[in-house]
């Protein structure tokens, strides 16, 4: 039954206490991340050695801006699910509201992905000149960017979460490795060319999304019946200031993405794709390296959330309190980690044609080391009242960061971008901080 399946996800999640259960949630993502992280090693091996530099930096360029458009138009719905599904899970008398919740962001995600769409056809045509892109390249570009945007999956993201099975989630997202590594082997063996890699790029995709769909089916299933989407309208009025959440957590994230994507853009803009291609090699290490960073903050926003509906205040300060010890001492053990194994990874992995990338991805680790210290700082605002806080942050954070982004690469290249990263994060550490301890003080 739906109900029973529901129940039995929340009474799962409560035995657990708030830490133990970040941990163990994280340990599934950070398993099927970990597993991928293992597997893209060899897919980028392959990537990178076989279109060289500047091949790979076409190929960076191009998922780099459907990753930015996708950033712009995608509503963070897996936050709204999990911000007001967590209320709707204890309980039989719950399940209509929960459904109808399932069938607005459903179609806040379609409206998301047809504007975006639509941006893409724009957007990509007039960027094909600037990074040197002929007709073909210009519209596999736009073929790839469609893909992405139309198989989204931030819905059946949050359901998972709000029932805690991200091991589902951890199955789901190893999808993509492995359908990368199988495709990349076989487009190496058979005709290696930039098309063809795209083209297995956006089958993992593909593939990845129509697992979550269904795997979310099969844990809420009434709940996702396709009756629900006529349920929108009620939905809205059912959950409290939903729309103002969904409109802060929508800009908020737009700028946090375009802060991430804008970069790479930027410095195949003006330095061109050699370049692009080097900050996104050491970009791609980065993340394998610092990947807890963001499973944390997804893991801690269900948590704080989950702890704010059944446990209160002062749970929820306790909590605040070990996560951030936690995150500390991980953000500096990754970026030691780093250090020592990070010039050795790009030799062994790209050769010695990519060591250049070196200096880069101490800095975007470093960058990232530095988020990952303070991963609970905006889990902690938007699960409360303070969402509307969070927006402005992430508004003055991206106004500086391309700000300092254009001077560092107006007076350093690629390493004054990568350096942007870094102060960036500093500054965020310290906006975010503040924001997230004062918020507390509120409860």
């Amino acid at each position: 039954m739906a109900e029973e399946a529901l129940i039995e996800s929340a009474k799962a999640s409560g035995k657990k206490t708030g830490i133990r259960r970040i941990i163990a949630n994280t340990g599934w993502l950070l398993g099927g991340k970990g597993f991928g992280g293992l597997l893209s090693l060899f897919y980028l091996a392959i990537l990178t050695r076989t279109l060289g530099v500047t091949g790979f930096g076409q190929f960076a360029l191009i998922t780099g801006a459907a990753q930015a458009i996708l950033a712009i138009v995608t509503f963070q719905t897996w936050q709204v699910v999990v911000r007001y599904g967590a209320s709707y899970v204890d309980g039989t008398d719950n399940r209509q509201k929960f459904g109808r919740l399932i069938g607005l962001c459903t179609l806040l995600d379609l409206a998301g992905a047809l504007v975006g769409c639509a941006l893409a056809v724009v957007g990509i045509r007039a960027l094909a000149p600037y990074f040197g892109w002929d007709q073909e390249l210009a519209d596999s570009a736009l073929v790839f960017a469609l893909v992405v945007l139309l198989f989204f999956k931030s819905t059946p993201v949050g359901i998972l979460r709000v029932l805690d099975r991200f091991d589902l989630s951890a199955f789901a997202e190893a999808i993509i490795p492995m359908v990368r590594l199988i495709g990349t082997v076989i487009v190496w063996l058979t005709g290696p060319s930039l098309i063809n890699f795209l083209i297995v790029w956006a089958l993992s995709e593909a593939a990845c999304t129509i697992a979550y769909w269904l795997l979310s089916a099969w844990q809420s299933r009434g709940a996702m019946a396709p009756r629900n989407l006529f349920g929108a309208r009620q939905a809205l009025r059912e959950n409290q200031r939903i729309g103002e959440f969904l409109l802060i957590t929508n800009l908020g994230s737009t700028f946090a993405g375009l802060s991430q994507n804008m970069a790479l853009l930027i410095v195949g803009y003006f330095v061109g794709p050699t370049a692009a291609g080097l900050y996104r090699l050491a970009s791609q290490i980065s993340v394998a390296m610092t990947k807890m960073s963001v499973l944390l903050s997804r893991t801690i926003f269900a948590e704080v959330n989950f702890i704010r509906t059944q446990q209160g205040a002062e749970a929820i300060k306790t909590l605040f309190r070990k996560a951030t010890r936690m995150l500390f001492m991980t953000g500096g053990t990754v970026i030691l980690i780093v250090i020592l194994l990070g010039k050795p990874a790009i030799l062994y992995i790209s050769g010695e044609a990519f060591l250049p990338a070196y200096p880069l991805l101490i800095l975007l680790a470093s960058a990232a080391s530095i988020d990952l210290a303070g991963a609970i700082y905006e889990p902690t605002l938007l699960s409360g009242n303070s969402a509307r806080t969070a927006l402005k942050l992430q508004a003055t954070i991206a106004t500086l960061f391309i700000i300092i982004l254009l001077t560092g690469l107006h007076f350093y290249g690629a390493v004054g971008a990568a350096s942007a990263m870094v102060i960036t994060a500093v500054i965020r550490l310290i906006l975010f901080g503040g924001a997230a301890r004062r918020s507390l003080t509120k409860i």
